[in-house]
This record gives C-alpha cells, sequence and structure tokens, in this order.
C-alpha cells in the first residue's frame, strides 16, 4: 500500500455518492414520478382522450398498470437500497453502532438488500442519537414494503364498465326504397299487425315542439300541445324509428346518425256534436251515427265537394258494454272505430307536409259502453260526449260515452340526429299478471310518454331526436305510396274498420290502449300510444326487407376493463410520494453529515476495520461465525459499546462513541478509510 490518503474537505454529492449512484438516485425519482404521472393518466382521462381510449379498447389497461407497477416497485427498491447505504454511513459517523454490529453496517455502505436489513441488524438497539435515523428507516421499509403490492392495490379497483365509442357502419339497411324491388313485391294485401302479439318494445328518438325553444318551434309551424275545454292535443311529436334490428345492438348504441324513418304522431281527441245515434243488438252490440266537431283544433283541413260543407264523420262501432262487478280498480269496456267521410272531409295532417294541398290522417271514434244498471266509474271530462240509448227491443238500455280523435301520422325518410344518455335502462316488456289476469303495462306506457306524460327522455331510456328541418323536401305523389308508409303507417289501414276492442283483437296490444285511457283520463294519449305501436311492429317485421343501404355513424358503449373508483391510486399516490420525501430527506442528512464515507466502496467499507491492533481479532473470526464472534466481544464487556468513525491524525478509525468529536465542519456521510481502525475506551486499547 502506499498509504495515500484522500481529500477529507467538502466533497460534492456525486464523489461521496459515486457517480452510478447518483444517477441512479436521481434518474429513479424522475421515473417514479412518471409512473405515477401515467397511473393519474389511466385514473383521471376519459374516452375523450384518444391515447387513453386505445389503451382500454386493446385491453391494455390491466397490464398498462401491471408494468407501471412494475417499474414502480423496482425503482423504490432500489433508490431504499441506495438510500440504506447513506443511513449505515451517517450511524457510522454518529458512532451510533454498536460493536458486534460494526462490520455489518460497514458493509451495508457497499452492498445491502433494503432498509430492513439495517433494521434487522439495528434490532433494538438505537438510542436517543440515533432515534431520527431509526424512524427514517422503518418509514423506509413501510413505503418500500407497501409499493411492493402496488399492482395488486390498483388492480383492485380496476373492473368492467361501458364506454361510447363511436363507429362507421358503412352499409346500413334503413329503408324499403319507393319503387324499388322490395317495394314492387309488397303484397296489395298484408297480413294485419293487429294480431300480433310484440315480443320486443325498441327505444326510439323523440322531439316535441315544447321541448325546444319557441323560436324553433316558430319556425316549424310544429303544433305545440293543448289540453283546454273540449279539445285533449298531443301535440306534433316526432319520433325516429332508428334501423338496428339487433336488440343487444341497439340496447347499446347512445348516438345514431344518418337516415331514419321519422314518424309524426300526433292525436287530437274532443267532444263529438253526435246526431242520428243508434243503438242495435241484430250483429252484437252495434252504435251507428254521425259525428261532428264541437271545436276546431289546431291545424284543422276541412275540403268540401260539390260545394257540400256537411263535414260529418260517420261511425258503426262494435262493442262489448260492461256489465259492473266487484273490481279493485276501473274497468272500462272500450272500443275503437274508424271514421269514414265519403264527400266533403275533415281532419289535421302532419306538420311535415310542404305542398299547398294536405293530406290528412285518419279520424277515429272511441267508445266507452256500459250497461246503464252497471253504470260505475265513468269519465265524465269535456272530451267524452255521454248518450243513453235503448236497443230496438226497449230491454237493454247502454251509457256510451265517446269521443272523437283525430290523427296526423304520416312517416318521412331523413337525416337525424339521434342521442341519448349513457345510463340506458333495458328495454320494457309487457308481462303478463296472473293474479289479475292482464298485462302489466307499466314499463311500456313509460317508454312511449304515456304513463306520464311529463318524463324525461332519460327516465323513458329513449333518444333525443335534434331539431331539424322537418319539411318535405320533395314530397311523394301520395303519401300512401311511398317506401316509409310501407314501413309504418301501412299496419293502420285496417284498424278500426272490423270490431276492436277486449277480446277481438290482441290483448296484449290493445292493454295498451285500454291501460293508458283508465290511467291518465287521456285518449289521445292512449291513441297516440297505441297507433306508435302498431307502426313499429310493423317496422321491425318489415326491417329485413329493407333495401336502400348507405353509412350511418353510430356511438355505442363498449364494454372494457377501466379503472373504477379513486381510493386505490390515492393510497398508492401517498405512499409513492412519502417514500421520494423520505428519499429527499435521507440524502440531504446524509449530505449534512460530513465526508468521512463513500458509498459503494468495498474497500473503503473493510479498510476500517483493519489494521495492526484489529488484525488479531479479524484473524481469529475467520473460521467462526458472527454469533461467536459476539460472544467474545459480550465476554469483554464490549457488546454495548457504540462506536463511530473519525479522523484522527490523517486516518479515519473507528473510535468509541465517547471519543468521537462533533460538529466537525468536514464530517460527511461517507468513507474515505486509509488505514485500520482501533477501538479505544479510556485509556484500554481493545483489539479487534
Amino acid at each position: 500500500m502506499n498509504g495515500n490518503t484522500s481529500t477529507l474537505g467538502r466533497s460534492s454529492l456525486m464523489s461521496q455518492l459515486g457517480r452510478v449512484s447518483t444517477t441512479v438516485l436521481a434518474s429513479l425519482f424522475v421515473v417514479c414520478l412518471g409512473c405515477l404521472t401515467f397511473l393519474a393518466f389511466l385514473w383521471g382521462a376519459n374516452e375523450n382522450n384518444s391515447v387513453w381510449r386505445t389503451i382500454v379498447l386493446a385491453g391494455w389497461t390491466a397490464r398498462s398498470i401491471t408494468i407501471t407497477s412494475l417499474v414502480l416497485r423496482w425503482a423504490t427498491a432500489a433508490q431504499a437500497a441506495i438510500c440504506t447505504s447513506m443511513l449505515a454511513a451517517i450511524l457510522l459517523q454518529n458512532g451510533a453502532i454498536p460493536l458486534p454490529v460494526a462490520a455489518s453496517v460497514s458493509i451495508m455502505r457497499f452492498n445491502n438488500t433494503g432498509p430492513w436489513s439495517l433494521l434487522g441488524t439495528m434490532k433494538a438497539k438505537w438510542h436517543r442519537g440515533s432515534v431520527s435515523i431509526g424512524l427514517l428507516t422503518a418509514l423506509l421499509v413501510f413505503t418500500t414494503l407497501s409499493l411492493q403490492f402496488t399492482s395488486t392495490v390498483l388492480l383492485s379497483q380496476v373492473g368492467i364498465a361501458s364506454i361510447p365509442v363511436a363507429s362507421l357502419i358503412p352499409q346500413t339497411h334503413y329503408n324499403i326504397e319507393t319503387n324499388g324491388y322490395t317495394y314492387n313485391a309488397m303484397p296489395s294485401d298484408a297480413p294485419s299487425f293487429l294480431d300480433l302479439t310484440p315480443s320486443r318494445y325498441p327505444a326510439f328518438a323523440e322531439w316535441s315542439p315544447d321541448a325546444t325553444t319557441p323560436q324553433t318551434t316558430a319556425q316549424q309551424k310544429a303544433f305545440p300541445p293543448e289540453n283546454s275545454t273540449g279539445i285533449l292535443d298531443t301535440g306534433s311529436v316526432l319520433r325516429a324509428l332508428l334501423p338496428i334490428n339487433n336488440d343487444e345492438e341497439r340496447s347499446r348504441v347512445t348516438e345514431y346518425h344518418r337516415f331514419a324513418t321519422v314518424l309524426d304522431t300526433r292525436v287530437v281527441c274532443m267532444r263529438p256534436k253526435l246526431t242520428n245515434v243508434e243503438f242495435t243488438m241484430d250483429d252484437g252490440y252495434q252504435v251507428l251515427g254521425l259525428a261532428n266537431i264541437n271545436k276546431t283544433p289546431a291545424g284543422l283541413i276541412q275540403q268540401e265537394d260539390l260545394g257540400s260543407k256537411n263535414f260529418s264523420i260517420s261511425f258503426k262501432c262494435n262493442f262489448a258494454a260492461s256489465a259492473g262487478g266487484n273490481y279493485s280498480e276501473p274497468d272500462w269496456s272500450l272500443a275503437l272505430c274508424h271514421g269514414s267521410q265519403e264527400h266533403s272531409f275533415q281532419g289535421i295532417s302532419s306538420f311535415m307536409q310542404s305542398r299547398r294541398e294536405k293530406e290528412t290522417g285518419d279520424s277515429y271514434l272511441i267508445v266507452n259502453a256500459t250497461l246503464v244498471e252497471a253504470v260505475g266509474d265513468l269519465d265524465d271530462s269535456d272530451v267524452w260526449e255521454s248518450v243513453t240509448r235503448l236497443d230496438s227491443s226497449g230491454i237493454v238500455s247502454v251509457r256510451l260515452q265517446i269521443t272523437l280523435c283525430m290523427t296526423a301520422f304520416q312517416a318521412q325518410r331523413m337525416i337525424v340526429n339521434a342521442t341519448r344518455s349513457t345510463s340506458i335502462p333495458p328495454e320494457p316488456s309487457l308481462i303478463w299478471d296472473a293474479s289479475k289476469t292482464s298485462w302489466n303495462t307499466e314499463a311500456v306506457l313509460q317508454q312511449l310518454g304515456a304513463l306520464r306524460p311529463n318524463s324525461t327522455t332519460v327516465e323513458r331510456g329513449i333518444f333525443d331526436l335534434s331539431p331539424s328541418s322537418w319539411r318535405w323536401k320533395t314530397p311523394p305523389d301520395g303519401f300512401s305510396l311511398s317506401g316509409e308508409y310501407f314501413e309504418t303507417a301501412d299496419a293502420l289501414y285496417s284498424v278500426g274498420w272490423d270490431p276492436l276492442y277486449e277480446g277481438m283483437v290482441n290483448s296484449a296490444q290493445f292493454s295498451i290502449l285500454k291501460d293508458t285511457v283508465m290511467s291518465t283520463k287521456n285518449p289521445a294519449l292512449a291513441l297516440q300510444a297505441y297507433l306508435t305501436r302498431l307502426c313499429f311492429i310493423c317496422y321491425y317485421d318489415r326491417i329485413a326487407m329493407f333495401d336502400a343501404i348507405g353509412p350511418s355513424l353510430q356511438v355505442s358503449l363498449t364494454q372494457v376493463t377501466r379503472p373504477l373508483g379513486w381510493t386505490a391510486f390515492i393510497i398508492v399516490a401517498v405512499v409513492t410520494l412519502l417514500h421520494l420525501v423520505l428519499i429527499l430527506s435521507v440524502t440531504l442528512k446524509f449530505r449534512r453529515a460530513g465526508s468521512l464515507s463513500l458509498i459503494q466502496n468495498t474497500w473503503a467499507a473493510i479498510s476500517q476495520l483493519l489494521g495492526p491492533m484489529t488484525e488479531d481479532w479479524i484473524r481469529d473470526a475467520d473460521t467462526v461465525d458472527d454469533k461467536t464472534v459476539k460472544s467474545w466481544l459480550k465476554d469483554r464487556g464490549l457488546h454495548e459499546k457504540l462506536v463511530g468513525i473519525e479522523h484522527i491524525e490523517s486516518r479515519l478509525k473507528i473510535e468509541p462513541e465517547d471519543d468521537l468529536t462533533t460538529g466537525d465542519s468536514d464530517i460527511a456521510c461517507g468513507c474515505v478509510a486509509t488505514d485500520c481502525s482501533v477501538l479505544q475506551h479510556d485509556n484500554d486499547v481493545y483489539e479487534l
């Protein structure tokens, strides 16, 4: 050995730690912050961020968290090992090391497995001068070990969730092309839809003038709802049927953009002026007569024929009369029949029509018939006209309540923008209630807006139809000859011409009409719901035949793996930040402690234990274990002696704590050992 001595002045942190350790410590600090930033991104971003969306749609959420956690665990463990070396150096320079573990602690300045090795070596042998170091070591053990479970903690709050994802559908079958092959093959006498039990109730998009600004309403010339004396008007309600046949696919759609069939479902019911009313029993219970309006509804159209101004609507209604009974709820015997006008006619039309000569919709009469002796709960509101009639035999007397309803059902193919909330309730269904022997229609009526008229589209699970220019740009020659008609309103062709009352038509369909009338006392709302359902049955029955094809943009909820809560991330972030604070604290404490040690230097760590006065101890320990050496020291009374290192006569030596100087401005946590060290207590010299 040349015996050269290192300079013991204040050296830089890099010279104390070493270039590699300093670089690793600093770079891993940045790595830890980067890991936290990336995890915060995974937790805080949403589907609007393209990078986040790419990660979750590729199924890389859990993998990204696992890989990031692995990097974070490795980084914090490596930092903890370097800090353990610094803590060991601080203890040696502070003279806070029990003699039996001095060799272990000195070697930790070069190599260790982590702060738990220092904690395990020192055990409970901390004294008041080393409490702060012990606390730092314990906290470092806590953070380092805790962060080994990072992926477990984070993945505990990762699960399946749905996010909206836009997709372009290149081929959407949205319509029966007018005068196309399918159109020309449509049978002239198609089977009636009145006997079909609906198997599904697809969501639709809806627009009504009361949901927009007055200016928009005025521009569109739509009719707002009206509830005045003698008239109940649903107002112009446009419902778009979406060309999505698959129930599961449709249940996940939150936005639809492009072509769809829009249906005007306005219905006006009013108290009629009845004349020539007769009740017969020749072909079952039957009432016939003439009905005319008492008040003029908004948008009424009257067209004379050959100068005749007789706009009365003739009707011939078959019905069944309620005979009373012990019912817990009102039980009305309702019938629906079609009104006919042979010459002059009147009615309302869809506001979507753009030409001057407008086509009016059909008119219907709703009859509530009760045998006089069983008259109970009747609706005496002003849209019903009540009459009592005897049959021709004078035996049977019935009380009839009749209301006149005009409709504007008309369909148009157009570009629509339909959106709804991402909180999508399941599509409803009719449920048979065996105890009441009737259909439970509540969910279906809720979807149709017939249960509570003021329900929001979110509560109903339907789409909002964005305002548009609803007028036909190029109206067809005849609305009943268009492809849109055959998709929807064709289902209404046979409504009311044949007997239509309970027992004569499909009970599931008729229950929608009956239950709405009885629950809301609003026949206009009831007829709107009933006719809407018929159009929907027709549309989805024929959707497989659609031959008009074009692209559409759909936004659907897609199930992905994503973070579901912030608790796990907050825990990991807090522990990581605490760990980084500890790293900074240990580094600063090490820097302020002095410059007697260099980290990651093997010979420097060992040389402080070597010398003429310790050679015999070390030579004798080459064939025994640490336990034996500790017993030797205990026998000599040295097992509780605290030692440290100090610069004496240009050399670094291990000295008893009592002989160590304090406040040396040149002391730093490092080891620049160049010669042997001795253990000295009072006037005695103990050989190691």
